[in-house]
This record gives structure tokens, sequence and C-alpha cells, in this order.
């Protein structure tokens, strides 16, 4: 395996420190939808998403494909979908799949309700994940990368 230093050369390492630095600490999560290819998302378990992110290189500019497991991001409060650190959702959704317009990368449960029945919920992902340098993120968790072929 390449350091990184091999990869984007010692000039290329110096300059990125260097930015880093002058920019206050470690780039910022950007919007899933607008670094993310999620219309070639993947996903899969009922809770697993897979997608490609930009990552921050732009000496080696490129993308990353990252999973990240959904449960660590959306919870269901009173059979809604919503953003929520380690909310396990799929604990009580079933039925879930992801679809997509333009726009918007969107999950969609049945989930339990309090009269002990299920009711469809949907929520817009763009509100609960984001790319964190090529990686799916959410609440500080990241997904596992691996660099594109």
């Amino acid at each position: 395996m390449r350091s990184l230093a091999r990869i984007i050369g010692s000039t290329g390492l110096a300059f990125a420190i260097a930015a880093w630095a002058s920019a206050g600490g470690p780039p910022q999560p950007q919007s899933f939808v607008d670094f993310c290819a999620y219309v070639g998302s993947n996903f899969t378990g009922g809770h697993w998403l897979g997608a490609f992110c930009r990552n921050n290189l732009t000496e080696v500019f490129g993308y990353n494909y990252s999973w990240i497991d959904l449960d660590l991001c959306v919870g269901n409060n009173a059979s809604k979908l919503v953003p929520y650190n380690k909310g396990n959702y799929s604990t009580s959704c079933k039925r879930c799949k992801t679809s997509h317009d333009k726009k918007t990368l969107t999950l969609t449960c049945d989930c339990k309700n309090s009269k002990n029945g299920y009711s469809k919920s949907s929520l817009d992902l763009n509100t609960a994940i984001y790319d964190d340098n090529g990686s799916v993120g959410c609440f500080g968790h990241l997904g596992n990368k691996s660099v594109s072929p």
C-alpha cells in the first residue's frame, strides 16, 4: 500500500497540510446530494447504504466507495423516520427501500406505530447523512471507504 506522501508527492503533501492548517482544521462535512453519486447508491440488508463520494485530495481527485449502517443515522419516532444518532430504525421498520430523483435520496419504510400497526414513512436522507472526504457520515459516525478503481 502506497503512503500518502508517495501518492501526492512531498510538495503536494506540504501544500495540503498548509492549506488544512490555514483553514482552521480538517475540512467540514459536505452535503451528501452535492458530493456523492446517490443515483448509483446501493441499499442492502434493510439498513446498509453504499455510494461513491468525492474526496478532498485535489492532487489525486477521485471518488471513494463508502458504505454506512443507516441505523447509526435514522430513528423511528412515533412511526416517522427522523435523523437520529444511533436511532436503530431497522428494529421497528420493515420493507425499507431507497428511491431518488434529481435532488434527493429518499428512504421509505413501513414503521411501527403506537397502535401496534405499521405506517408508511419517508425521509430525505440528505437531512441525515453527509460526505466527509469520501466517507458517508452522520452524527460523527463515518462509513468505511475504499478508493475507486
